[in-house]
């Protein structure tokens, strides 16, 4: 299955059936995380598996965490980060391959950012000096019974849009800021389509991209809300990271020579030369050769 068939598959899984996963299956899972391509290689980055989902769940808020939720996942897979520059941005883009991965492989998942607390989750982890816990996932087969579609439902009615994604004319634009995406070119649509569909915090897409002949600038809304920057980790960060990494994997399978730059540059700059108005941050550019 392409990439790009897998992020139009994906879905955010609330409710599993008790079949545990292979040791393998679950091993290879892991390893794509582990040897996903980064946007900053000097950022320590580690994913470590809970076969036994209930260590997890039972750490959990009270809610989700009982057999209505995630207390039905088999397993877990929990994501550590160094607290660098760009570490929210870096793990959405490393840990949505490994998500996209377990999708191919007939597993579902569940970004998880918020229903728990570093310290309950950390107690299940040797974590390092400067490494915090940054997001979880059950994993397992999805459970596609009644059951199993009302939980995702009732978490659905308090997403915006019930879950449904902006349109791309909302948030791709020309040159500059509001300007309409005028282009023939497919491959340029397909990917910002793929970008389009990432999963983020509650539903909130914080993404916008902005085109000008091969160049893609990502921007950020930094909007609060919904309780969307924790304790020094801006979520809106990671979902961008998330939506460029859909992007970058769209493009790259499409034959693209690209990749995204986080650094070396200034996005005041940026933001001014393509009029992207404040409450926006410009979080990285990707240069098509």
């Amino acid at each position: 299955m392409s990439v790009r068939a897998v992020i139009r598959k994906r879905i955010s899984i609330r409710h599993y059936k008790p079949t545990p996963v292979p040791e393998e299956v679950l091993q290879a899972v892991v390893d794509s995380g582990e040897n996903s391509v980064a946007l900053d290689d000097d950022i320590g980055v580690r994913f470590q598996l809970i076969t036994e989902g209930r260590l997890v769940a039972e750490r959990m808020a009270f809610l989700t965490g009982t057999r209505f939720l995630f207390g039905s996942a088999p397993h877990f897979i929990i994501a550590m980060s160094e607290e660098r520059p760009l570490f929210m941005l870096n793990m959405g883009f490393r840990m949505e391959q490994m998500i996209l991965f377990a999708t191919a492989q007939g597993l579902g998942t569940c970004w998880v950012g918020g229903l728990f607390t570093e310290e309950r989750i950390g107690s299940l982890l040797n974590l390092q000096k400067g490494e915090r816990v940054i997001a979880l996932t059950p994993v397992g087969y999805p459970d596609t019974s009644f059951y199993g579609r009302l939980a995702r439902d009732i978490i659905e009615v308090g997403a915006m849009n019930r879950g449904r994604r902006k349109a791309l004319e909302q948030i791709a634009y020309g040159a500059h800021w509001g300007m309409p995406l005028e282009t023939q070119d497919s491959e340029l649509l397909e990917a910002l389509e793929c970008a389009r569909l990432a999963p983020s915090w509650a539903n909130t897409q914080p993404w916008r991209f902005l085109v000008d002949v091969k160049k893609v600038i990502a921007a950020a809304d930094t909007t609060s809300r919904y309780g969307n920057i924790r304790e020094g980790k801006h979520y809106y960060c990671l979902d961008v990271g998330i939506a460029m990494s859909h992007f970058f994997l769209a493009a790259r399978e499409m034959g693209w020579q690209g990749s995204w730059q986080v650094a070396g540059f200034d996005p005041l700059q940026i933001a001014r030369e393509h009029t992207i108005p404040q409450g926006y941050e410009v979080l990285g550019i990707y240069r098509r050769s």
